[in-house]
């Protein structure tokens, strides 16, 4: 029983700092979805513009990224590029993957949203 004394102590610091660093994690995985889920749902908004009767893929693609800049101003520059298929406009993002915080490799993160062009119709 007393060799057991004192464990508690040093338990302690231990634990709290594996609580401390998987919260952390968590957040940041939140983040990286709340990153990723909306620049999906700008390429996506941004190919249903591009599709629009009278819009073409330069539309689409100066839509997101207006919107990305003005969305998420931390992640800094993001490339836009905006295709135009067989009846189809294409709106690819591509952002800095946020690993900690807003930091981490650039254009490592990218993003494509479809829509079926009403010109073709």
């Amino acid at each position: 029983m007393r060799e057991e004394r004192g464990n508690a102590v040093v338990e302690f610091p231990l634990i709290s700092a594996l609580i401390v660093v998987l919260g952390l994690s968590l957040l940041q995985l939140a983040l990286f979805l709340h990153v990723r889920n909306g620049l999906t749902d700008i390429a996506v908004q941004s190919a249903y513009h591009g599709a629009l009767l009278g819009n073409d893929a330069n539309d689409g693609s100066a839509r997101a990224a207006e919107l990305a800049s003005a969305r998420f101003p931390q992640l800094g520059d993001v490339y836009v590029e905006a295709r135009e298929g067989v009846g189809v406009i294409e709106v690819e993002i591509h952002a800095d993957l946020p690993l900690i915080g807003f930091f981490g490799p650039s254009n490592a993160l990218r993003v494509v949203g479809h829509a079926v062009n009403e010109d073709a119709l």
